[in-house]
């Protein structure tokens, strides 16, 4: 009876343990995009970049200026997906802003694509055109 008693025991409390990150993968992915979208709802594009892909890092700050604006109130992040063997993943963010020009509240969705380089450096491919259009109130160029 005992045993029976502990092994059920057991059963339930395997339901309650979280898989392990033991490389950090998904906590490095987890800290790098709160940063990065953190940088880009305060407008710090000097800073955001250092977590863009350096490919489109020049593209990025050419357009960062667009930024300036625009006023991100808030924004939420969902569930990350990954795929590639934690090489990759997308993660959906919802932002909730407005252009100063408009002064029009309108809430976005934008999915975000990052990949790792190396160990647990995480970059973003990030389009800003799609978060400026939206929030100005048009369609993504």
């Amino acid at each position: 009876m005992r045993i029976r008693l502990v092994l059920c025991l057991l059963l339930l409390t395997a339901g309650c343990i979280k898989p392990t990150d033991p490389l950090g993968h998904r906590d490095a992915l987890t800290d790098a995009q709160k940063r990065y979208t953190n940088f880009i709802r305060w407008r710090d594009a000097e800073k955001a970049v250092q977590f863009v892909d350096p490919e489109l890092q020049p593209k990025f700050l050419a357009h960062a200026a667009e930024l300036e604006n625009l006023e991100i109130s808030d924004y939420e992040v969902g569930e990350i997906e990954y795929d590639d063997g934690e090489k990759t993943a997308r993660v959906e963010v919802t932002y909730r802003g407005y252009s100063l020009t408009q002064l029009i509240e309108r809430k976005i969705r934008v999915t975000q694509e990052w990949h790792r380089l190396g160990t647990n450096d995480w970059r973003v491919r990030p389009d800003l055109d799609a978060v400026v259009a939206q929030l100005r109130g048009g369609a993504p160029k």
